[in-house]
């Protein structure tokens, strides 16, 4: 049965100790020296942009692949990452020489990751001094076939710049192993960014169960009011009853004794006021009866007209000006028709028209 390779999920989510089992499982299953450093530039990415800790990450492992396996052009373009893995400068002048043919050949390796070397091995901000919060990185890829598409990176640090990200995700355009439906995922780094992603918990359950017992008490005493027959009451019985529905700081008062008394005074008014005011109605309905109340004008539909300003615009003129030589032959013409044979051809060609 052939191992399994090890998925983008498994590389980038995984906790240290249970990926550092399954890398070296799978090269001892399939001895597969190129996915295997693959693996593990994945893991220096995921150590350079996130808090988690995978410093010295599988070093026996790196130390027996460059040091035995079978040399190839993953093993040459990945060899300047892993130089810290090698304490001794014999077992690096070892690797050096059964990787490249020369020293040019390495340095030249070498200078196409300066940009990426600068900050892959940078220390992150520690797990203490993030204050609970928690970030993620974002970046937008191309693929294979040139279709875009996103990838976020949890647990990131909060610190690194903009530069030190973009230098650190071209590194994942190297990697051939993230494919999906056969086509390579990571070809081309369009852009990234990172945001916070914290959640704060706004309920507690302790507290969720103080509120709803608070409120299903009052619930319980108005469905047991409810189910009291008015019907059966007494006019004072009626009146607690409704006394207890109102809400706190509301009185209840009797309008019907306000509109008795009101009405007791009204009818206790002396009769000469009441008299006196029909003698006045009398005399002032014969004045009314003559003089008649002129129509009310009607509002008509039709819109009032706008007010026009007194100021006038001022006329454009888009005539041509006339040139010294057209002044003087209309100022000739002007001569001409007031002698008589300037009169007798004006008249000739009116004419003629």
């Amino acid at each position: 049965m052939p191992t399994k390779p090890l998925s983008q999920i498994a590389l980038f989510k995984m906790h240290r100790e249970n990926l550092q089992k399954r890398i070296v499982k799978f090269y001892d299953e399939s001895q597969d020296a190129d996915s295997v450093i693959q693996y593990l530039i994945a893991v220096l990415i995921r150590q350079c942009l996130c808090i988690s800790d995978f410093s010295d990450f599988c070093s026996e492992l790196v130390r027996e692949i460059f040091l035995s396996a079978e040399p190839s052009d993953m093993l040459r373009k990945a060899c300047p990452l892993f130089r810290g893995y090698f304490s001794s400068g014999k077992e690096w002048e070892q690797v050096t020489r059964r990787l490249y043919k020369n020293r040019n050949e390495y340095h030249r390796y070498n200078n196409r990751l300066s940009d990426c070397k600068k900050y892959i091995f940078s220390k992150t901000t520690p797990i203490e001094e993030t204050d609970g919060q928690q970030y993620k990185i974002i970046s937008t890829f191309e693929d294979a076939v040139g279709k875009l598409h996103t990838w976020s990176l949890q647990d990131a640090d909060k610190h690194p710049s903009s530069i030190k990200i973009d230098a650190v995700l071209e590194l994942m355009s190297t990697l051939t192993i993230f494919e999906k439906d056969g086509i390579r995922r990571f070809v081309k780094l369009e852009n990234s960014d990172i945001m916070n992603c914290t959640r704060y918990p706004k309920i507690r359950k302790g507290e969720v169960l103080k509120e709803i017992e608070a409120e299903t008490q009052p619930k319980a005493e108005m469905t047991a009011l409810t189910k009291v027959d008015v019907n059966t009451m007494s006019e004072q019985e009626k009146l607690e009853f409704v006394k207890q529905l109102l809400p706190e700081g509301i009185v209840l008062t009797d309008t019907r004794m306000a509109q008795l008394e009101q009405e007791k005074e009204e009818n206790s008014a002396p009769d000469t006021e009441s008299s006196a005011v029909s003698t006045n109605d009398q005399a002032n309905g014969a004045s009314q009866a003559a003089v008649k109340e002129p129509p009310a004008k009607k509002k008509s539909s039709m819109p009032r007209p706008m007010a026009l300003s007194a100021e006038k615009s001022p006329s454009m003129n888009y005539k041509k000006p006339k040139s010294a030589k057209q002044k003087k032959r209309e100022k000739n013409d002007e001569l001409m028709k007031r002698t008589k044979e300037g009169k007798r051809n004006s008249r000739k060609r009116k004419k003629r028209k």
